[in-house]
């Protein structure tokens, strides 16, 4: 039954790549359309990485804040909780989608 479920999503996301990738390709070319297969193939592979660095980063981090509670750190009269919270919110920050324009630049 796994085995069938991963097979069904597999062919699923290859037909909405190639769905998306179609028009692009058709509009202005087998390189825009290559750009967004791309898009989607790194976004499918980037999306539950970036997900499972943001969740542990949280949980690391409420346990890092509840251990060092009221230890002074290197912003001034603050503590080591402000530090804490900027790490936190910085590994879930930033794109979460791998889009077309970043697929071109890096790999043209």
């Amino acid at each position: 039954m796994k085995a069938r479920l991963t097979a069904t999503f597999s062919v699923l996301c290859l037909a909405f790549t190639l769905s998306a990738a179609r028009p692009a390709a058709a509009q202005s070319g087998l390189e825009e359309g290559l750009a967004v297969t791309g898009s989607v193939l790194l976004s499918i592979l980037h999306l539950p990485i970036k997900l499972t660095t943001c969740v542990g980063t949280q949980a690391l981090a409420a346990v890092a804040y509840t251990a060092t509670y009221g230890v002074a750190g290197n912003y001034e009269g603050g503590t080591n909780g402000r530090e804490i919270g900027e790490v936190a919110r910085r590994s879930c920050g930033g794109s979460w989608i791998i889009p077309p324009e970043q697929v071109k630049r890096d790999y043209h």
